[in-house]
């Protein structure tokens, strides 16, 4: 129950911790290699059932973030000012290769809950003062579930869901993402986006299903559009 309730307040907690702090990142294109030992820097953990083991590994050329869960709820959060009327495209590369281990089917016995647990996950947030009203973008890998699909999460209306990888064929794989944050906004919601988004946010859990999961990011790039994905 206690992480059930706690991941119930993800977007509530996120909008809370991101209105705290005082310096926004306004600088876009903004590209996360992870290719650095201290390229966690720049992000804050938040903690909401144990914690989700973050890593950057480095080779000579090139780096990667692995995530693994035992478990555990944690997602990173980067803060930032992000016009996606302007800037609305956001790409990345991630593998999975562990599924947290989802058994209960039926949603009268808490199956959608337990379900509410991903290899991957990349977040958009918009925030607000009023925190019930912050919404959150999530790009999803389920195992299950086909592409396209939207879902609304079973914690909070405000957070959609949108599968943007399917299943296990490419397990082990490194699949390249590109999204247009803007349409998919409005896609997920029925409207057009706020103007700004506050955060992004990256997390990898398995705390409903008690599994494991395990999966890998790299170059996150967000805030840009296609004259400007050279620069």
């Amino acid at each position: 129950m206690t992480s059930r309730f706690t991941k119930s307040l993800f977007t509530t907690f996120l909008a809370l911790l991101i209105l705290a702090w005082a310096a926004y990142a306004l600088d876009f294109p903004k590209w996360f290699p992870f290719d650095q030992e201290n390229a966690l820097d720049e992000w804050q953990e938040k903690i909401f059932k144990d914690k989700v083991l973050y890593v950057v590994e480095t080779t000579p050329q090139e780096g990667h973030l692995s995530a693994q869960s035992h478990e555990a709820c944690s997602g990173l959060l980067y803060k930032m000012k992000l016009d996606v009327h302007k800037y609305p495209l956001i790409s990345w590369s991630w593998m999975v290769s562990q599924f947290p281990a989802k058994t209960i089917e039926e949603p009268e016995k808490g199956g959608w809950i337990e379900k509410d647990d991903y290899a991957a996950r990349v977040y958009i947030i918009f925030s607000s003062w009023n925190v019930f009203n912050t919404k959150s973008l999530e790009y999803i890998w389920d195992e299950e579930q086909p592409v396209g699909t939207v879902l609304t999460s079973p914690f909070f209306e405000n957070i959609k869901l949108i599968v943007v990888e399917s299943g296990k064929d490419n397990l082990n794989n490194w699949v390249a993402e590109n999204r247009n944050i803007y349409e998919d906004y409005k896609l997920a919601f029925g409207s057009p986006p706020p103007r700004y988004a506050q955060a992004i946010a990256l997390m990898t859990d398995s705390d409903n299903t008690l599994s494991t999961a395990e999966a890998y990011y790299k170059d996150l790039k967000v805030g840009y559009t296609d004259e400007s994905s050279e620069q």
